[in-house]
């Protein structure tokens, strides 16, 4: 488990280390990361911190799958909030697209089963 989320807070910091190297605006609107992802400064920073907490919670297996949990919970939140229609305010601080949307959901969902599988598991053995 501990694995699995270094794994993940390593794709996370890549990722947003990839979005600083194509130039994101701070402030400005929304880049397109590989010509597929929408991407602006708000994304950068939560990949980053989200990077740096799969990270931190890898000490311990049960701290990594409840980040896991969380984590994942967030980003398939995010990825249902983007199939609706949302106000401007909010789709111009945090950009989604098709593809983004597709990303946030799968990650989010796998993310989950990850983390809930690990901590059921966890439980039936001490029973």
């Amino acid at each position: 488990m501990q694995g699995m989320g270094m794994l993940i807070g390593l794709l996370f910091l890549v990722l947003a280390a990839l979005e600083l190297m194509f130039g994101v605006p701070a402030g400005g609107g929304p880049r397109v990361l590989f010509g597929v992802l929408a991407v602006s400064g708000v994304w950068t920073l939560v990949h980053l911190l989200t990077g740096a907490t799969a990270v931190f919670c890898t000490r311990s297996s049960r701290w990594a799958a409840r980040f896991l949990v969380v984590a994942g919970a967030c980003y398939a939140v995010v990825g249902l909030a983007g199939l609706l229609p949302l106000p401007s305010a909010i789709t111009d601080t945090l950009p989604l697209n098709t593809a983004g949307i597709c990303l946030d959901l799968a990650l989010g969902t796998a993310m989950l089963i990850l983390g809930v599988g690990w901590l059921r598991r966890g439980r039936a053995r001490r029973r």
